[in-house]
C-alpha cells in the first residue's frame, strides 16, 4: 500500500489561516486595527511575513492595509450584506444544482446528525459555526472547477464574518440559531433527494432569510 505524503503547511500559511479564522470568528472585529509589530511578536516572526499575510487578507476582501502601521478589519455596511448575499444566491444556487448528483448520502446524513445535535443541549458556538461552514462548502466541494470554488469560498468567507457578527450581537440569537438549524435540515434533506430544482428552491429561501436577518441586526446596531 502506498502511503500518502504528509501535508506540509508553511509558517506563512499557518499565520494566514490563523488570522483569517480570527477575523471570520470576529475575534478581530470590524474596525479593529492589526498592528504589524504586535503580530510579529505574537507569532515570533519578522515583520515581512506579517506584511505578506496582511496583503493576502486584503486580497481576500477582509481588511484594508494602512501604510506603515498595519491593517484595518473591514467595517460592515448594509450594502455589503445586500451585495454579498446577491452573489451567494447566484453562485451557491448554481453550485447546488451542479452538485445534486455528486454529494454522497453518507456525508449528508453525517451533517444532518451534527445539526440535530446542536438543538439537543446548550449552545456550542464552535460546533455551530463549524457545521454551518461545512454545509455551505459541501455545495461546491465536489465540483472540479477550481476558479469557481475559489470564487464561492471568498464570497462565503466575507458573508459568514458579517453573519456571525450580527448573530452574536443580536438579542434574538437563540431564535436565530434555531431558525438557521431548521433551514439547514431542510437544505440537507433536499440535497439527499438529489433534485436540482428542490435544492435551488430551498437554498434560495435559506439565503434570503439569512440576508433579512443579518441586515435587520446590522441596521439595528448602527442605529444604536
Amino acid at each position: 500500500m502506498t502511503k500518502s505524503k504528509p501535508v506540509i503547511v508553511s509558517a506563512k500559511d499557518q499565520i494566514f489561516e490563523t488570522l483569517k479564522a480570527a477575523i471570520l470568528s470576529n475575534e478581530y472585529k470590524p474596525g479593529d486595527i492589526l498592528q504589524i509589530d504586535k503580530l510579529a511578536r505574537e507569532f515570533g516572526v519578522s515583520a515581512t511575513p506579517i506584511r505578506e499575510t496582511l496583503l493576502r487578507l486584503e486580497g481576500a476582501g477582509l481588511l484594508k492595509l494602512i501604510p506603515n502601521k498595519g491593517a484595518l478589519v473591514n467595517e460592515i455596511e448594509p450594502k455589503d450584506i445586500v451585495d454579498l448575499w446577491e452573489m451567494r444566491k447566484i453562485l451557491e444556487c448554481y453550485a447546488g444544482r451542479l452538485s445534486a448528483a455528486l454529494i454522497p448520502d453518507q456525508e449528508i446524513d453525517a451533517l444532518i446528525a451534527r445539526v440535530r445535535a446542536l438543538t439537543g443541549g446548550g449552545f456550542d458556538k464552535e460546533a455551530y459555526t463549524r457545521v454551518d461552514d461545512d454545509i455551505h462548502r459541501i455545495l461546491y466541494a465536489y465540483l472540479d472547477n477550481r476558479y469557481f470554488r475559489e470564487a464561492i469560498a471568498r464570497v462565503q468567507d466575507n458573508s459568514l464574518r458579517i453573519r456571525y457578527y450580527a448573530e452574536n450581537a443580536s438579542e434574538q440569537r437563540e431564535s436565530i440559531v434555531s431558525e438557521v438549524c431548521m433551514e439547514h435540515i431542510a437544505l440537507l434533506e433536499a440535497l439527499k433527494l438529489h433534485d436540482p430544482d428542490r435544492i435551488e428552491q430551498t437554498l434560495r429561501r435559506h439565503l434570503e432569510n439569512g440576508a433579512r436577518r443579518t441586515l435587520a441586526t446590522v441596521k439595528s446596531l448602527s442605529a444604536n
